[in-house]
C-alpha cells in the first residue's frame, strides 16, 4: 500500500552523517592575499628615495638655496634680454658681474677680518675683564653677564678659537659652501630653463600651463625676498659698521658682518646680532653699550617699518605672526637653510592656493583670502 505524502520518510546513516550537527563550529576559511608585485616594486622605491633624500639632504639643500640665487640672477638676465642683447651676452654680463663682485668684496673684507677676528681671539679674556670692571660691583646686570660668560673657559678661549678656525668650521667649510652654491647656482642659471621645460613633457596641457603660470609667480616672490634681503643686509650691514666705529667698539667689521648674515634670519636675528655688540660695547663703557643696543633697536624699527615695505614691495605679503612661526619651524626641519626658505615658501602659498587648490575649496575661499591681503597690505604690484 503506498505511503502517505504525510508520513515523514525514514533517514539513512548517510544522511545522518552528512547533516552538521546545529551547535558544532564551521572549520575556518582560509583567505587568500594577493600583493601585485608592482605594489612591492613602488615600496621599494619609495623606500629607496626616502634613504636617498637622507643621505643627499646637505646637498638638496644646498641646491635649493642655489635655486633661489639662480631665479633671482635670472631676472636680470631677462631684463638684458628685453634691452636687445642675446641671450649668452645676457648671462656673460650677470654671471661676470657676479664674480667680480664676490671677488672685490672679499679681496676687500676677508684681509680686514681675518685681522680682526684674530685680535679678538687673542684679546677675548681682557675683552671679558674690561667688560665687567665697566659695572659695579653687586650690580644686576654684572652678575648676570658674569654667570653668562663665567660658563666659558676664557683662559683657553684663544686656544679653541684658533682650533676652530684652523679646522675650517667657519673660514674653509663657509668658503666651499659658498663657492659650491654658486657654481650650483651659475649652472642652474645657464641650463635650469631648458631642464623645467624637458620636464614639462611628461604632463599634460593644462597641468603644463598650470606649471608655467606657478613657476612665474613663484620666481616673482624668490626674486622680491633675495633682492630685498641682500639690500637690507648690505643696510644693516653699513650701518653697524659705521656705529661701532664711531663708538671704538673692538671688532666692528666682524659684528657689522655677523648683523648682516643674521638679518637674514627675520625677527630673531635681530637678537642674535645685537647680543655680541653689546657685550663687546660694554667693554668700553657702559653708556657705549646701551646707546649700541639704542642705535640697533633703532634701525631694526626702521627697517621693519619703513625699508622692508620700501623694498619687499607688496610681493610677500605675509604677517608677522607667520613669518615668526614659519621661521622656526623651517629652523627645526632644517636648520639655518629652512629658515632661509620659510618665508619665500610661505608668501607662495597664495600663488599655490589659486591655481592648483581653488576647486577642492569652498566658492569664494580663494578670492576672500586674496581680498583680506589687499585690505591689509594693499593690492599687489
Amino acid at each position: 500500500m503506498p505511503t502517505s505524502d504525510s508520513t515523514p520518510a525514514t533517514a539513512t546513516p548517510a544522511d545522518l552523517t552528512a547533516a552538521p550537527d546545529a551547535d558544532e563550529e564551521m572549520p575556518p576559511q582560509r583567505v587568500e592575499l594577493h600583493i601585485p608585485w608592482l605594489t612591492f616594486i613602488k615600496v621599494a622605491a619609495v623606500l629607496l628615495g626616502a634613504y636617498a633624500v637622507y643621505v643627499l639632504w646637505s646637498l638638496l639643500l644646498l641646491v635649493f638655496l642655489a635655486l633661489f640665487l639662480a631665479v633671482t640672477l635670472s631676472s636680470f638676465v631677462d631684463w638684458l634680454d628685453k634691452k636687445g642683447l642675446r641671450h649668452w651676452a645676457s648671462l656673460l654680463i650677470v654671471i661676470g658681474g657676479l664674480l667680480t663682485i664676490m671677488g672685490v668684496s672679499m679681496a676687500l673684507i676677508v684681509p680686514e677680518l681675518v685681522q680682526q677676528v684674530s685680535a679678538f681671539s687673542n684679546n677675548l679674556p681682557q675683552l671679558h675683564e674690561d667688560a665687567l670692571n665697566q659695572l659695579p660691583v653687586g650690580n644686576v646686570i654684572r652678575e648676570s653677564i658674569q654667570s653668562l660668560l663665567d660658563s666659558a673657559s676664557w683662559s683657553e678661549a684663544s686656544t679653541w678659537f684658533g682650533h676652530f678656525m684652523s679646522a675650517g668650521g667657519i673660514a674653509l667649510g663657509g668658503i666651499s659652501q659658498i663657492a659650491l652654491l654658486l657654481v650650483i647656482a651659475i649652472y642652474l642659471l645657464i641650463d635650469g630653463r631648458k631642464t623645467f621645460d624637458w620636464s614639462l613633457a611628461f604632463f599634460s596641457p593644462l597641468k603644463r600651463r598650470k606649471l608655467r603660470i606657478t613657476a612665474n609667480e613663484v620666481s616673482q616672490v624668490i626674486f622680491g625676498y633675495v633682492f630685498g634681503q641682500v639690500i637690507t643686509s648690505l643696510l644693516v650691514m653699513v650701518y653697524s659698521f659705521a656705529v661701532l666705529r664711531l663708538l671704538h667698539v673692538p671688532g666692528a667689521l666682524m659684528l657689522a658682518i655677523l648683523a648682516g648674515i643674521f638679518d637674514i634670519l627675520p625677527i630673531l636675528g635681530f637678537f642674535i646680532a645685537t647680543a655680541p655688540a653689546f657685550l663687546l660695547a660694554l667693554s668700553v663703557s657702559p653708556q657705549t653699550a646701551f646707546i649700541v643696543l639704542g642705535l640697533y633697536m633703532l634701525f631694526q624699527l626702521i627697517e621693519n617699518y619703513l625699508i622692508v615695505p620700501m623694498i619687499y614691495g607688496k610681493n610677500l605679503r605675509v604677517s608677522t605672526l607667520t613669518v615668526l612661526l614659519g621661521l622656526l619651524a623651517g629652523a627645526l626641519l632644517a636648520g639655518i637653510p629652512g629658515a632661509l626658505a620659510a618665508l619665500p615658501i610661505i608668501a607662495s602659498y597664495a600663488a599655490i592656493e589659486r591655481i592648483w587648490l581653488k576647486p577642492f575649496l569652498r566658492d569664494g575661499v580663494s578670492e576672500k583670502h586674496e581680498l583680506q591681503k589687499d585690505q591689509h597690505f594693499g593690492e599687489k604690484d
